[in-house]
């Protein structure tokens, strides 16, 4: 009766849906802890001090992809694609990323010595900035370890470890947060260090969990070539990507004032924990993804990825009506009803979650043609801006949320149609049932606030 329990446990746990619940768990916690750490910031913290901090955090987010390259989404094709030589491909992610750290490190102790002459001025980053290629380091030796995890089907492994590590985390946090008037002076000094903790402190038992084999024998130009040229494109996307979630308030920034300013980038958050989710189904699936493709099995990597997104959805919908109806409290808790006028950008927002529900584009890089992912983040880009600047210029503020909603749901429609998905979109998810009732509900609350 033991043995026929464990039986069924051990293959309900292995089975693809678990495996994604379980990558969404701790990527939501990593968005939980960034959440707490902005609170307990903005509560201690004076609002020019905290604007240091999320600057320090945006310029951080904007280096990991700049300086990786693609060199870990190339390690995650490659060893979906080609698993016997997994020992291989890590030792060349693993020397790349090594090498592209300590180039960063000695960029950064340069730049500091400048401003030690009194060359150029760092402000707040002086010597601080040494640290970000850390940041660098343990944020892709983490995600790549996962994309290894997941290939070999030892998500629950990975997710034990991880959540193990999170007490702590979360301790420490909470350790700041009682003495942190304390030390006030050093709040990017902690922030730095906080990053650097959810990422770096598990990897040492991930490491030795997978039993990987690092060689110097091992390194090859040819090999990092290979995943350079799947990577690369990925990298720009991401990239680029970036840009896009920016763009807006970069045009608010150019045209209105610093208060305008504030109200737009509190109600403009981009929810981490949609994009978590959604990175957390699609990296479960990918590696089946590649195999079925490359087996030209085509029909079958359609509907595993129609399927995906059915179960992401049921996750993130109804978040995002609780979070639509609820979303005045929400913002007056974190920040002060004087940022009132954020609750209706926070609400369009909110509607681009509608896509956030999977990996748009997943079939194009998985056969590999990662060349169309930078084509169509460049696309969504000028999109992005043509339609925030034209509904700016009639409409207003308002007018550059509908942009990115707009350019966000043709682009997504752009690429289902090149992948073949577009009609199996539509008559098997978006008239499923229960997510056109979730839909629907959704847009209810926004039409008709309560």
């Amino acid at each position: 009766m033991i043995k026929k329990a464990n039986a069924i446990f051990n293959k309900y746990k292995s089975g693809n849906s678990v495996n994604s619940f379980m990558l969404a768990f701790t990527q939501s916690l990593i968005a939980l802890v960034f959440i707490f750490v902005d609170f307990i910031f903005s509560k201690k913290l004076n609002p020019t001090d905290f604007g240091s901090w999320k600057q320090m955090f945006f310029i951080i987010n904007l280096l990991i992809p700049i300086l990786s390259f693609g060199i870990p989404e190339g390690y995650k094709y490659y060893i979906a694609k080609e698993e016997e030589k997994k020992d291989k491909y890590f030792s060349n992610m693993l020397f790349m990323i090594l090498l592209t750290t300590t180039i960063g490190v000695a960029i950064f102790v340069f730049l500091n010595l400048f401003d030690y002459f009194n060359w150029i001025s760092l402000k707040d980053y002086y010597l601080i900035s040494i640290l970000f290629p850390i940041g660098f380091l343990v944020f892709n030796l983490n995600k790549a370890l996962r994309y290894s995890y997941i290939n070999t089907s030892l998500v629950w492994l990975n997710t034990k470890i991880t959540t193990l590590y999170f007490i702590p985390t979360f301790l420490i946090i909470g350790f700041i947060s009682i003495v942190l008037n304390e030390y006030l002076n050093y709040y990017l000094w902690i922030g730095i260090f906080i990053f650097t903790l959810i990422f770096g402190m598990p990897l040492f038992s991930l490491f030795k969990f997978l039993k990987l084999r690092f060689s110097l024998n091992e390194i090859s130009w040819v090999e990092i070539r290979k995943m350079l040229k799947i990577g690369l494109p990925l990298y720009l996307a991401t990239f680029i990507g970036f840009m896009i979630i920016n763009i807006d308030k970069g045009i608010v920034s150019i045209f209105e004032n610093k208060a305008t300013f504030a109200v737009f980038s509190i109600g403009a958050t981009e929810i981490p924990i949609f994009a978590m989710l959604s990175a957390a189904f699609s990296q479960q699936t990918y590696p089946s993804l590649v195999r079925l493709v490359n087996e030209g099995k085509q029909e079958e990597a359609k509907a595993l990825w129609i399927k995906t997104t059915i179960n992401v959805s049921y996750i993130t919908y109804p978040m995002i009506f609780l979070l639509m109806v609820f979303a005045k409290p929400i913002l007056f808790f974190i920040y002060t009803n004087e940022y009132q006028d954020s609750i209706i950008i926070f609400q369009i927002y909110l509607l681009t979650g509608l896509f956030r529900n999977n990996y748009y584009g997943a079939l194009i890089t998985a056969s590999g043609r990662t060349k169309l992912i930078t084509y169509y983040s460049l696309l969504t880009l000028l999109f992005n801006l043509i339609f925030s600047a034209v509904l700016y210029y009639f409409v207003g503020l308002i007018g550059i949320v509908y942009g990115t909603l707009f350019s966000t749901a043709i682009i997504a429609l752009l690429q289902l149609k090149n992948e073949g998905l577009l009609s199996l979109y539509f008559s098997k998810f978006v008239f499923n049932k229960i997510i056109i009732f979730m839909i629907l509900i959704i847009i209810i609350s926004f039409v008709f606030p309560w």
